[in-house]
Protein backbone atom coordinates (compact mmCIF):
# COMPACT_ATOMS: atom_id res chain seq x y z
CA UNK A 1 0.00 0.00 0.00
CA UNK A 2 2.91 1.93 0.61
CA UNK A 3 4.88 1.82 -2.36
CA UNK A 4 1.40 2.51 -4.47
CA UNK A 5 0.75 5.70 -2.75
CA UNK A 6 4.30 6.64 -3.43
CA UNK A 7 3.65 6.19 -6.96
CA UNK A 8 0.52 7.72 -6.91
CA UNK A 9 1.59 10.47 -4.84
CA UNK A 10 4.57 11.12 -7.73
CA UNK A 11 2.73 11.15 -11.09
CA UNK A 12 0.03 13.42 -9.29
CA UNK A 13 2.79 16.18 -8.15
CA UNK A 14 4.05 15.91 -11.45
CA UNK A 15 0.71 16.72 -13.01
CA UNK A 16 -0.13 19.73 -10.82
CA UNK A 17 3.59 21.07 -11.43
CA UNK A 18 2.69 21.20 -15.33
CA UNK A 19 -0.27 22.81 -14.84
CA UNK A 20 1.52 25.07 -12.65
CA UNK A 21 0.79 28.89 -14.46
CA UNK A 22 4.20 30.18 -13.34
CA UNK A 23 7.11 27.41 -13.87
CA UNK A 24 10.48 28.01 -12.88
CA UNK A 25 13.59 26.09 -14.29
CA UNK A 26 13.51 24.14 -10.73
CA UNK A 27 9.94 23.47 -11.20
CA UNK A 28 10.99 21.41 -14.56
CA UNK A 29 13.41 19.48 -13.06
CA UNK A 30 11.46 18.72 -9.85
CA UNK A 31 8.43 17.53 -12.31
CA UNK A 32 10.72 15.39 -14.69
CA UNK A 33 12.86 14.19 -10.83
CA UNK A 34 9.11 13.06 -9.80
CA UNK A 35 7.67 11.26 -12.80
CA UNK A 36 11.11 9.42 -12.52
CA UNK A 37 11.05 8.50 -9.16
CA UNK A 38 7.30 7.36 -9.88
CA UNK A 39 8.36 5.19 -12.43
CA UNK A 40 11.33 3.87 -9.93
CA UNK A 41 9.20 2.78 -7.51
CA UNK A 42 6.78 1.29 -10.06
CA UNK A 43 9.61 -0.71 -11.34
CA UNK A 44 10.31 -2.10 -7.68
CA UNK A 45 6.38 -2.55 -6.90
CA UNK A 46 6.92 -5.23 -9.46
CA UNK A 47 9.91 -6.76 -8.04
CA UNK A 48 8.73 -6.43 -4.40
CA UNK A 49 5.07 -8.47 -5.83
CA UNK A 50 7.46 -10.91 -7.69
CA UNK A 51 6.56 -10.30 -10.91
CA UNK A 52 10.07 -10.14 -11.92
CA UNK A 53 10.31 -13.17 -14.16
CA UNK A 54 7.27 -11.95 -16.02
CA UNK A 55 8.95 -8.50 -17.14
CA UNK A 56 12.37 -9.26 -16.37
CA UNK A 57 13.12 -6.30 -18.28
CA UNK A 58 11.59 -3.51 -16.45
CA UNK A 59 12.96 -4.30 -13.54
CA UNK A 60 16.32 -4.46 -15.23
CA UNK A 61 15.33 -0.42 -17.10
CA UNK A 62 14.91 0.24 -13.31
CA UNK A 63 18.60 -0.81 -11.70
CA UNK A 64 20.56 2.18 -12.90
CA UNK A 65 17.59 5.02 -12.27
CA UNK A 66 19.28 4.97 -8.70
CA UNK A 67 22.07 6.86 -9.92
CA UNK A 68 19.73 9.69 -11.43
CA UNK A 69 18.48 11.12 -8.40
CA UNK A 70 22.09 12.37 -7.20
CA UNK A 71 22.23 14.50 -10.26
CA UNK A 72 18.45 15.72 -9.83
CA UNK A 73 19.06 16.18 -6.48
CA UNK A 74 22.21 19.04 -7.31
CA UNK A 75 20.75 20.27 -10.44
CA UNK A 76 17.54 21.09 -8.57
CA UNK A 77 19.41 22.68 -5.82
CA UNK A 78 21.94 24.84 -8.31
CA UNK A 79 18.51 26.04 -9.91
CA UNK A 80 16.47 27.55 -6.55
CA UNK A 81 19.93 28.88 -5.77
CA UNK A 82 20.76 30.71 -8.97
CA UNK A 83 19.00 33.54 -11.02
CA UNK A 84 20.74 31.68 -14.38
CA UNK A 85 18.80 29.44 -16.84
CA UNK A 86 18.83 25.48 -17.24
CA UNK A 87 22.42 25.17 -19.11
CA UNK A 88 22.37 22.09 -21.57
CA UNK A 89 26.11 21.13 -20.77
CA UNK A 90 24.55 20.25 -16.94
CA UNK A 91 23.06 17.30 -18.67
CA UNK A 92 26.59 15.69 -18.48
CA UNK A 93 25.32 14.76 -14.87
CA UNK A 94 23.37 12.16 -16.06
CA UNK A 95 26.35 10.35 -18.27
CA UNK A 96 26.82 7.87 -15.22
CA UNK A 97 23.26 6.21 -15.67
CA UNK A 98 23.50 6.61 -19.14
CA UNK A 99 26.48 4.54 -19.45
CA UNK A 100 25.30 1.97 -16.67
CA UNK A 101 22.08 1.57 -19.38
CA UNK A 102 24.96 0.90 -22.00
CA UNK A 103 26.66 -1.58 -20.16
CA UNK A 104 23.19 -3.65 -19.38
CA UNK A 105 22.89 -3.23 -23.23
CA UNK A 106 23.31 -6.88 -24.19
CA UNK A 107 20.05 -8.09 -21.87
CA UNK A 108 17.92 -5.46 -23.61
CA UNK A 109 18.16 -8.22 -26.87
CA UNK A 110 17.86 -11.23 -25.07
CA UNK A 111 14.61 -13.18 -25.42
CA UNK A 112 11.59 -13.29 -23.06
CA UNK A 113 12.93 -16.61 -22.16
CA UNK A 114 16.62 -16.04 -21.98
CA UNK A 115 16.02 -13.19 -19.30
CA UNK A 116 13.92 -14.87 -17.28
CA UNK A 117 16.65 -17.26 -16.80
CA UNK A 118 19.11 -14.66 -16.40
CA UNK A 119 17.34 -13.65 -12.87
CA UNK A 120 16.38 -17.56 -12.14
CA UNK A 121 20.75 -17.71 -11.87
CA UNK A 122 20.52 -14.47 -9.86
CA UNK A 123 22.20 -12.45 -12.55
CA UNK A 124 24.06 -15.23 -14.11
CA UNK A 125 26.39 -13.47 -16.85
CA UNK A 126 25.92 -9.81 -15.96
CA UNK A 127 27.70 -10.18 -12.06
CA UNK A 128 30.77 -7.35 -13.36
CA UNK A 129 27.83 -5.02 -14.80
CA UNK A 130 26.03 -5.17 -11.21
CA UNK A 131 28.65 -4.44 -9.17
CA UNK A 132 30.21 -1.19 -11.16
CA UNK A 133 26.53 -0.31 -11.18
CA UNK A 134 26.22 -1.01 -7.16
CA UNK A 135 29.29 1.14 -6.76
CA UNK A 136 28.05 3.97 -8.81
CA UNK A 137 25.31 4.33 -6.90
CA UNK A 138 27.69 4.49 -3.60
CA UNK A 139 29.77 6.93 -5.37
CA UNK A 140 26.86 9.14 -6.96
CA UNK A 141 24.84 9.79 -3.45
CA UNK A 142 27.89 10.49 -1.14
CA UNK A 143 29.62 13.01 -4.35
CA UNK A 144 25.88 14.41 -5.16
CA UNK A 145 24.10 14.83 -2.00
CA UNK A 146 27.41 16.55 -0.29
CA UNK A 147 27.93 18.66 -3.75
CA UNK A 148 23.98 19.88 -2.86
CA UNK A 149 24.36 20.90 0.77
CA UNK A 150 27.69 22.52 -0.39
CA UNK A 151 26.07 24.59 -2.01
CA UNK A 152 23.07 25.62 -0.16
CA UNK A 153 24.91 26.43 2.86
CA UNK A 154 27.60 28.48 1.09
CA UNK A 155 24.18 30.36 -0.64
CA UNK A 156 23.02 30.79 2.86
CA UNK A 157 25.81 32.13 4.06
CA UNK A 158 25.88 34.45 1.63
CA UNK A 159 22.23 35.47 1.26
CA UNK A 160 23.04 38.48 3.82
CA UNK A 161 24.71 40.32 1.90
CA UNK A 162 21.75 40.46 -0.84
CA UNK A 163 18.71 40.75 1.07
CA UNK A 164 17.50 42.61 3.89
CA UNK A 165 14.79 40.40 4.75
CA UNK A 166 15.06 36.43 4.69
CA UNK A 167 11.52 35.57 5.78
CA UNK A 168 10.41 34.68 2.60
CA UNK A 169 13.95 32.40 1.31
CA UNK A 170 12.68 29.72 2.90
CA UNK A 171 15.94 26.98 2.58
CA UNK A 172 14.15 24.69 4.79
CA UNK A 173 12.71 22.92 1.84
CA UNK A 174 15.90 22.10 -0.02
CA UNK A 175 17.97 21.45 3.44
CA UNK A 176 14.85 19.03 4.60
CA UNK A 177 14.81 17.63 0.64
CA UNK A 178 18.89 17.37 1.54
CA UNK A 179 18.46 15.22 4.79
CA UNK A 180 15.78 12.87 3.34
CA UNK A 181 18.72 11.75 0.29
CA UNK A 182 21.12 11.40 3.20
CA UNK A 183 18.76 9.30 5.05
CA UNK A 184 18.05 7.47 1.85
CA UNK A 185 22.15 7.16 0.92
CA UNK A 186 22.73 6.13 4.49
CA UNK A 187 20.27 3.30 4.21
CA UNK A 188 21.58 2.07 0.59
CA UNK A 189 25.08 1.89 1.89
CA UNK A 190 24.73 0.37 5.62
CA UNK A 191 21.09 -1.63 5.10
CA UNK A 192 21.19 -2.55 2.38
CA UNK A 193 17.61 -3.91 2.48
CA UNK A 194 15.35 -3.01 -0.39
CA UNK A 195 11.93 -3.20 1.22
CA UNK A 196 13.37 -0.22 3.88
CA UNK A 197 14.72 1.75 0.86
CA UNK A 198 11.61 1.91 -1.15
CA UNK A 199 9.36 2.44 1.45
CA UNK A 200 11.56 5.43 2.93
CA UNK A 201 11.48 6.50 -0.59
CA UNK A 202 7.56 6.24 -0.90
CA UNK A 203 7.90 8.14 2.21
CA UNK A 204 10.11 10.86 0.72
CA UNK A 205 7.47 11.46 -1.74
CA UNK A 206 4.47 11.87 0.79
CA UNK A 207 6.59 14.43 2.40
CA UNK A 208 7.24 16.28 -0.81
CA UNK A 209 3.34 16.29 -1.37
CA UNK A 210 2.30 17.95 2.13
CA UNK A 211 5.73 19.95 2.82
CA UNK A 212 5.65 21.33 -0.59
CA UNK A 213 2.16 22.52 -0.59
CA UNK A 214 1.15 23.35 2.99
CA UNK A 215 4.87 24.98 4.29
CA UNK A 216 6.34 26.67 1.21
CA UNK A 217 3.64 26.12 -1.66
CA UNK A 218 6.54 24.61 -3.99
CA UNK A 219 3.37 23.31 -6.34
CA UNK A 220 1.26 26.86 -5.98
CA UNK A 221 3.08 29.57 -5.59
CA UNK A 222 3.24 32.73 -7.98
CA UNK A 223 6.89 33.81 -8.59
CA UNK A 224 7.87 36.95 -6.57
CA UNK A 225 8.35 39.85 -9.36
CA UNK A 226 11.76 41.62 -8.81
CA UNK A 227 12.07 44.90 -9.88
CA UNK A 228 15.81 44.54 -11.31
CA UNK A 229 14.59 41.77 -12.95
CA UNK A 230 12.09 43.50 -15.52
CA UNK A 231 14.88 44.41 -18.11
CA UNK A 232 14.99 40.44 -18.72
CA UNK A 233 11.36 40.21 -18.72
CA UNK A 234 11.59 37.07 -16.27
CA UNK A 235 9.47 36.66 -13.02
CA UNK A 236 11.41 34.44 -10.32
CA UNK A 237 10.92 33.56 -6.69
CA UNK A 238 13.30 35.36 -4.22
CA UNK A 239 15.02 32.18 -3.57
CA UNK A 240 15.84 31.89 -7.32
CA UNK A 241 17.89 35.21 -7.40
CA UNK A 242 21.56 34.85 -7.94
CA UNK A 243 23.97 35.49 -5.59
CA UNK A 244 27.60 34.85 -6.11
CA UNK A 245 28.66 32.04 -3.52
CA UNK A 246 31.81 30.76 -5.27
CA UNK A 247 33.72 33.50 -3.35
CA UNK A 248 34.36 33.40 0.64
CA UNK A 249 36.85 35.17 1.07
CA UNK A 250 36.08 38.59 3.90
CA UNK A 251 37.49 41.58 4.83
CA UNK A 252 40.71 43.49 3.00
CA UNK A 253 42.03 40.40 0.93
CA UNK A 254 38.18 40.15 -0.66
CA UNK A 255 38.57 43.45 -2.47
CA UNK A 256 41.85 43.71 -2.75
CA UNK A 257 41.69 43.53 -6.61
CA UNK A 258 38.58 46.14 -6.33
CA UNK A 259 38.91 49.19 -8.18
CA UNK A 260 37.34 51.49 -5.98
CA UNK A 261 39.33 53.91 -4.30
CA UNK A 262 39.01 54.95 -0.90
CA UNK A 263 37.86 58.55 -1.53
CA UNK A 264 35.38 57.11 -4.00
CA UNK A 265 33.96 54.55 -1.09
CA UNK A 266 34.11 58.13 1.26
CA UNK A 267 31.67 59.48 -1.11
CA UNK A 268 29.05 56.30 -1.90
CA UNK A 269 29.50 56.16 2.51
CA UNK A 270 28.12 59.40 2.89
CA UNK A 271 25.50 59.16 0.27
CA UNK A 272 24.21 55.81 1.69
CA UNK A 273 23.96 57.43 5.28
CA UNK A 274 22.23 60.40 3.62
CA UNK A 275 19.90 58.38 2.24
CA UNK A 276 19.28 56.21 4.32
CA UNK A 277 18.36 59.37 7.13
CA UNK A 278 15.95 61.15 4.40
CA UNK A 279 14.65 58.65 2.44
CA UNK A 280 14.47 55.34 5.31
CA UNK A 281 14.72 53.26 2.27
CA UNK A 282 14.65 50.49 4.66
CA UNK A 283 10.97 51.11 5.91
CA UNK A 284 10.58 48.67 2.32
CA UNK A 285 10.35 45.41 4.12
CA UNK A 286 11.78 43.70 0.68
CA UNK A 287 14.35 45.90 0.28
CA UNK A 288 17.65 44.30 -1.52
CA UNK A 289 21.12 45.33 -2.34
CA UNK A 290 20.36 46.08 -5.98
CA UNK A 291 17.25 48.38 -5.09
CA UNK A 292 19.53 50.20 -2.95
CA UNK A 293 22.22 50.33 -5.49
CA UNK A 294 19.82 51.41 -8.07
CA UNK A 295 19.28 54.58 -5.60
CA UNK A 296 22.34 55.46 -5.29
CA UNK A 297 22.99 54.82 -9.20
CA UNK A 298 25.98 52.70 -8.28
CA UNK A 299 27.46 49.06 -8.67
CA UNK A 300 25.81 46.49 -6.42
CA UNK A 301 29.27 45.22 -6.04
CA UNK A 302 31.10 48.79 -4.88
CA UNK A 303 27.95 49.12 -2.83
CA UNK A 304 28.62 46.00 -1.02
CA UNK A 305 32.18 46.85 -0.57
CA UNK A 306 31.41 49.79 1.62
CA UNK A 307 29.16 48.16 3.69
CA UNK A 308 31.26 44.97 4.21
CA UNK A 309 34.67 47.03 4.53
CA UNK A 310 33.52 50.52 5.77
CA UNK A 311 30.43 50.15 7.71
CA UNK A 312 31.77 46.23 9.17
CA UNK A 313 28.77 44.94 8.36
CA UNK A 314 26.69 42.90 6.57
CA UNK A 315 23.79 44.29 4.15
CA UNK A 316 20.78 42.61 6.43
CA UNK A 317 22.65 43.99 9.37
CA UNK A 318 22.90 47.42 8.24
CA UNK A 319 18.97 47.43 6.83
CA UNK A 320 18.11 45.34 10.07
CA UNK A 321 20.01 47.54 12.29
CA UNK A 322 18.21 51.07 11.19
CA UNK A 323 14.94 49.51 11.63
CA UNK A 324 15.42 48.71 15.04
CA UNK A 325 16.74 51.88 15.66
CA UNK A 326 14.11 53.75 14.27
CA UNK A 327 11.26 51.89 15.85
CA UNK A 328 12.94 52.60 19.34
CA UNK A 329 12.94 56.29 18.31
CA UNK A 330 8.74 55.75 17.84
CA UNK A 331 7.33 53.64 19.70
CA UNK A 332 8.45 56.44 22.41
CA UNK A 333 6.37 59.12 20.36
CA UNK A 334 3.15 60.87 21.78
CA UNK A 335 1.80 59.51 18.00
CA UNK A 336 2.94 55.73 18.21
CA UNK A 337 0.77 55.49 21.54
CA UNK A 338 -2.30 54.62 20.01
CA UNK A 339 -0.49 51.59 17.81
CA UNK A 340 0.76 48.16 18.91
CA UNK A 341 4.36 47.26 18.94
CA UNK A 342 3.90 44.82 16.05
CA UNK A 343 2.23 47.87 14.27
CA UNK A 344 4.94 50.41 14.32
CA UNK A 345 7.83 47.67 13.94
CA UNK A 346 5.86 46.78 10.55
CA UNK A 347 5.93 50.55 9.21
CA UNK A 348 9.92 50.45 10.23
CA UNK A 349 10.08 47.54 7.54
CA UNK A 350 9.79 44.48 9.38
CA UNK A 351 8.00 41.63 7.23
CA UNK A 352 6.59 39.81 10.72
CA UNK A 353 6.72 39.34 14.50
CA UNK A 354 9.18 36.63 14.64
CA UNK A 355 11.44 38.89 12.40
CA UNK A 356 11.49 41.30 14.40
CA UNK A 357 11.80 40.58 18.07
CA UNK A 358 14.71 38.51 16.74
CA UNK A 359 16.57 41.22 15.30
CA UNK A 360 15.81 43.67 17.88
CA UNK A 361 17.27 40.94 20.32
CA UNK A 362 19.96 40.70 18.37
CA UNK A 363 20.51 44.50 18.29
CA UNK A 364 19.74 45.56 21.37
CA UNK A 365 20.26 42.36 23.88
CA UNK A 366 16.75 43.03 24.98
CA UNK A 367 13.38 41.55 23.64
CA UNK A 368 10.96 44.73 22.54
CA UNK A 369 8.41 44.31 26.04
CA UNK A 370 11.57 44.48 27.95
CA UNK A 371 12.71 47.41 26.16
CA UNK A 372 9.91 49.26 26.09
CA UNK A 373 9.80 49.19 29.46
CA UNK A 374 13.28 50.25 30.53
CA UNK A 375 12.54 53.16 28.12
CA UNK A 376 9.62 54.40 30.39
CA UNK A 377 10.92 53.60 33.75
CA UNK A 378 14.03 55.51 32.72
CA UNK A 379 13.77 59.78 32.72
CA UNK A 380 13.77 61.24 29.74
CA UNK A 381 17.19 62.75 28.64
CA UNK A 382 17.97 66.00 29.02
Amino acid sequence: MLYLSGITISFFLALVLLTKKYKSHADYILMAWLIILGFHLVTFYFFFTNQQLDIPLLIVIGMPLPLVHGPFLYLYTHQQTSAFPFNKKQLLHFMPPLLSYMMFGKFYFLTHEEQTDVFRLLGKGFEVQSMINLYAIYISGIVYVTLSLVRLLKYRRNMVQQFSNTERINFNWLLYLIIWMVILWTIVLFVQQDNLIFGVASLFVLWIGYFGIKQVQVFTQRPLKEENQQENKGEATIVEKDIPIENELTGNLKYQKSTLTEDEAFTIQEKLNTLMTEQKPYKDPDLTLDDLAKKLDIHPNYLSQVINSRENKTFYDLVNEKRVNAFIKNITHPASQQYTMLAVALDCGFNSKASFNRNFKKYTGYTPSEYLKMALVLPPTP
